[in-house]
């Protein structure tokens, strides 16, 4: 373990929004103190373990990520982190709804890692941006993280550069692509993908990124319809409530003058009332 990390107390990263920690040869019994940080800050929002010996079997170090509702971010670049560990990660991330950037580039998740967090992405409504690079999930993974996004709208990010995916898995991906455009862009560069599928990728995304854009400036418009409706509509009720006001001040006017009259014609009768 890095002797500079020993040297961290906890008051020295609890008032951290970033805390890095990469490089620090940290395994699962080295996060102590990362724990209680994460039980305790109220602005850490993000957190980087890049290049340590993590594998996610800390069960304290898991449940107190599970409850950390400030951490928007979390990164575990090059780790050593397995199928297991992301096992126990996709059961954060099913509760965990305030994450929104995972990376778990260079661990060597496989196929089976990419299905336990595929059945997180089914229900998770939060995360956006997540990094698979080099983690040998194959086209077996790839299969599943296509089946999990077909009604996820919220990915805008999907890094799986280097997983050997072939046609096979790549296609599946870009299916689901083409039937849900809401979603971001998948990369899928340094994998074994015909020209033809990289065409049809390029052309799916580029169709899917035009109809985002205009779906923004839909909801621009929109919006500012609403804001023109809303001045509109109080415009309206000023000049209503104005109408409404001449209106008193002209049955005030009225009564006023009705009772200078009464008193005008009481003063000249001196006051006295005559009985015939």
């Amino acid at each position: 373990i890095d002797s500079s990390f020993v040297m961290m107390k906890f008051g020295a990263l609890v008032e951290r929004q970033k805390i890095s920690l990469w490089g620090k040869n940290l395994g699962d019994e080295d996060l102590d103190v990362v724990i209680k940080v994460l039980e305790e800050s109220k602005v850490l929002e993000v957190i980087d373990f890049g290049s340590n010996k993590i594998t996610l079997t800390n069960d304290k170090f898991v449940n107190a990520l599970a409850h950390n509702r400030t951490v928007r971010g979390i990164l575990f670049d090059g780790n050593k982190i397995g199928a297991e560990g992301v096992q126990r990660l996709a059961s954060i991330l099913k509760s965990n709804h305030t994450i929104l950037k995972l990376s778990l580039s260079n661990n060597q998740i496989l196929a089976e890692g990419a299905r336990h967090l595929a059945s997180a992405l089914v229900t998770n409504r939060s995360l956006q941006f997540i990094d698979l690079r080099n983690a040998n999930i194959g086209d077996e993974g790839a299969a599943y993280l296509a089946t999990s996004l077909k009604g996820n709208n919220n990915i805008r990010g999907l890094r799986l550069g280097g997983n050997n995916i072939s046609d096979k898995g790549a296609e599946k991906l870009v299916d689901v692509l083409e039937s849900n455009p809401v979603l971001g862009g998948f990369v899928l560069d340094d994998n074994p993908i015909s020209d033809l599928l990289k065409k049809r990728y390029e052309d799916v995304r580029s169709k899917g990124e035009d109809l985002r854009s205009k779906r923004e400036v839909d909801a621009l418009k929109m919006t500012i319809a609403e804001k023109d409706a809303l001045i509109a509509a109080r415009d309206e009720e000023m000049v209503r409530m104005k109408a409404e006001m001449a209106r008193i001040i002209g049955q005030i006017d009225s009564l006023k003058s009705n009772f200078e009259s009464l008193a005008l014609g009481n003063s000249s009768s001196g006051g006295k009332v005559g009985f015939a």
